[in-house]
C-alpha cells in the first residue's frame, strides 16, 4: 500500500514533500465461534498489532497494544465499553444467524520514508494507527466496506 504525502520536493522547502510507503501482510488467524453463548476467537498472540474481522457484508479493523488483551474485552465487555459492547453484540448476532466471521491480524510492517525503508515498531501507537489507516484506505479502494469505530 502506498500513500503519498507529496509528489517531488518543494522547491523551497524540500522536507514539505515526501513518499511514504507501508508495506504490511495479514495473517489469517481463522473463524469465530459461539461457546456457550459466548464469542470465542482464534489463538492471537499477546502482541500489539492491527486486526480485520471479515463479517461477510463489511470488514472490521482495528489497533491494539495486545491483540490478545483485545479480542478478550471483545469476548467478555465491560459494562462502560461501548465499542468492545458494540462488536460483541454485532459478531454475537452474527454467529448466532449461522453466519460467519474470520479474523487475521498484522504484527509485522515496513515503512519506507523517502528510500529509507525500516519495520515499524507496532508498540509505538502511531506506527499502529499509521498501519491501520493504510489497511481501511486499501479496503475502500478495494470496494469492500470498512468500518473502525
Amino acid at each position: 500500500m502506498i500513500i503519498g504525502a507529496g509528489v517531488g520536493a518543494h522547491p523551497l522547502v524540500p522536507w514539505l514533500a515526501m513518499r511514504v510507503t507501508v508495506d504490511f501482510s495479514w495473517r489469517e488467524l481463522g473463524g469465530l465461534s459461539l461457546s456457550a453463548a459466548r464469542i470465542r476467537f482464534p489463538d492471537v498472540p499477546a502482541a500489539p498489532g492491527i486486526y480485520r474481522f471479515d463479517l461477510g457484508d463489511r470488514i472490521y479493523i482495528g489497533e491494539t497494544d495486545q491483540l490478545k488483551r483485545r479480542f478478550q474485552g471483545y469476548r467478555t465487555p465491560g459494562i462502560s465499553q461501548a465499542t468492545n459492547l458494540r462488536l460483541n453484540a454485532a459478531l454475537t448476532t452474527l454467529l448466532q444467524s449461522g453466519r460467519t466471521a474470520t479474523a487475521a491480524s498484522i504484527t509485522n510492517a515496513i515503512v519506507d520514508v523517502d528510500g529509507q525503508r525500516v519495520p515499524l515498531d507496532l508498540s509505538y501507537k502511531p506506527a499502529r494507527l499509521l498501519v491501520e489507516s493504510a489497511a481501511l484506505v486499501a479496503e475502500r479502494l478495494a470496494g469492500r466496506p470498512a468500518e473502525n469505530l
